[in-house]
C-alpha cells in the first residue's frame, strides 16, 4: 500500500541518486564522461545560454502552476478534514447537517484530473531535468571540484554543484508535496483522509475515537407500529434509519407498561451503496397490539455495539401514538457507565452479514 503511493516519487529521486553516485562514488565511470573542451564550448555558446534561460523559465512556470493547483486542491482537503472532524464529534450538527456532510464529503476527496495530469508532467520534467543538469555539471567540472589545493575555479564548480543539489531537493520536495495532496493527506492530522467507504463504517469511526453516543443520538432510527388500513387489528412493524452506515449493530427493546419486553428487534447493517442514504426494513405486517400489550405509555431502549460486542451507545425510546399507530423515537442519551452487566448482544454476536430480525414476548 505504501509502495503504491510513493513509487512515482522515486522517479524523481533516482536520477538525483544516480548523479550523486557518478560524482562521488562510481569514479571508474567518470572517464567515459570526461570532455576537456566541453566547458568552454558551453560557456561560449549563445544558443546554449538561450536554451538554459528558456528551460529555466519553463520550469519556473510549471512549478508555479503546479503549486497553484496543488494549494487549490489543498483547500478542498482542508474542508474534507473539517467535515470528518464534525462527523466524528457532531455536537453542533443537526440530522440534516449530518446527512449533508456525509453526502458532500465524497466531492471533496474525489480525485482531481487536472492535479493528477500536472503531477505526472512535473514528475517527468523534474526527472529529466535533474538527470540532465547533473550530467552537464559533470561535463562542466570534469569531476575536479574537491581536489586540494582549492582554486578559484573549483570554488565556482562547488557552488554550481551545491545549486544543482538545492534545486534537486526543491523538485523532490515539491513532488512529495504533490503526491501527499493527490493521495488525500489529512492537512489537520497525521495520516490520510478516510475514503467514502471508511467514513460510513461505524467500526472505523469508533477506532478514530469518534463519539458514537452523540452520532447515534442524532441519526437514531425510528421504530413504528403502523396500523394497516384494511385491518384495524393488525399492525406493521418497521424500522427506519435516516442514514445507513455499515457495521451498524443494534438491539432495540420495547417495554410494555409492566416493564416486560414486548418487542425485541435486532440486526447488523452492511452493504452501504451510497453514503448518506436512508434505510428501512419491515419486520412483519401481521402484529397485534393486544397480544403484546403496547400503548402510548410504553417505552424502550436502543443499544449499539461494536464488532467486539462492546456497548458504544445507549438511548431511550419513547412512544408517540397517533391515528396511524405508535412511533418510538429516541428522546435522550443514557450514560454507558450505568450498564455493568450487558448480554443483549447475543442475537448479533459473531454476525457480520446484513440481517434484521425480531422476537415477541418476555425473553
Amino acid at each position: 500500500m505504501i509502495l503504491s503511493k510513493w513509487w512515482s516519487t522515486f522517479l524523481v529521486i533516482i536520477p538525483f541518486v544516480l548523479n550523486m553516485g557518478l560524482l562521488f562514488v562510481f569514479k571508474d565511470f567518470q572517464s567515459v564522461f570526461l570532455v576537456n573542451d566541453l566547458p568552454d564550448s558551453i560557456s561560449n555558446s549563445s544558443s546554449s545560454i538561450l536554451v538554459s534561460w528558456l528551460f529555466g523559465g519553463i520550469m519556473s512556470l510549471l512549478g508555479f502552476i503546479t503549486l497553484f493547483i496543488a494549494f487549490s486542491y489543498e483547500n478542498k482537503l482542508l474542508t474534507a478534514s473539517k467535515i470528518k472532524q464534525q462527523l466524528l464529534r457532531p455536537y453542533a450538527l443537526s440530522l440534516e447537517e449530518i446527512m449533508l456532510n456525509f453526502s458532500v464529503y465524497r466531492l471533496y476527496i474525489s480525485k482531481d484530473f487536472l492535479l493528477n495530469y500536472i503531477y505526472w508532467v512535473f514528475i517527468i520534467v523534474s526527472s529529466i531535468s535533474i538527470f540532465t543538469w547533473g550530467i552537464i555539471i559533470s561535463f562542466y567540472t570534469n569531476f575536479e571540484f574537491i581536489t586540494l589545493p582549492i582554486s578559484y575555479m573549483q570554488i565556482t564548480d562547488i557552488i554550481v554543484v551545491v545549486i544543482w543539489g538545492l534545486l534537486s531537493f526543491v523538485l523532490i520536495a515539491i513532488s512529495i508535496l504533490l503526491n501527499l495532496i493527490r493521495s488525500n493527506k489529512d492537512p489537520l492530522e497525521k495520516g490520510f483522509l478516510l475514503n467514502e467507504t471508511q467514513l460510513s463504517d461505524v467500526q472505523i469511526l469508533h477506532e478514530k475515537n469518534g463519539d458514537l453516543q452523540e452520532l447515534f443520538f442524532k441519526i437514531a432510527p425510528t421504530i413504528t407500529l403502523l396500523r394497516k388500513p384494511q385491518d384495524v387489528e393488525e399492525y406493521e412493524l418497521n424500522i427506519y434509519f435516516p442514514i445507513k452506515l455499515s457495521n451498524m449493530r443494534f438491539v432495540a427493546q420495547i417495554y410494555n407498561t409492566n416493564r416486560d419486553v414486548s418487542i425485541r428487534t435486532f440486526g447488523v447493517i452492511q452493504n452501504v451503496d451510497k453514503i448518506g442514504g436512508s434505510f428501512s426494513h419491515i419486520f412483519t405486517n401481521q402484529l397485534s397490539l393486544t397480544s403484546i400489550n403496547l400503548n402510548e405509555n410504553s417505552n424502550g431502549v436502543l443499544k449499539f455495539y461494536d464488532k467486539d460486542n462492546r456497548l458504544v451507545s445507549l438511548l431511550m425510546l419513547k412512544a408517540n401514538k397517533s391515528d396511524e399507530g405508535i412511533k418510538y423515537q429516541v428522546t435522550e442519551k443514557v450514560d454507558l457507565k450505568i450498564i455493568t452487566n450487558d448480554n443483549d448482544y447475543r442475537d448479533i454476536e459473531n454476525r457480520n452479514d446484513e440481517f434484521m430480525d425480531y422476537t415477541l414476548g418476555v425473553l
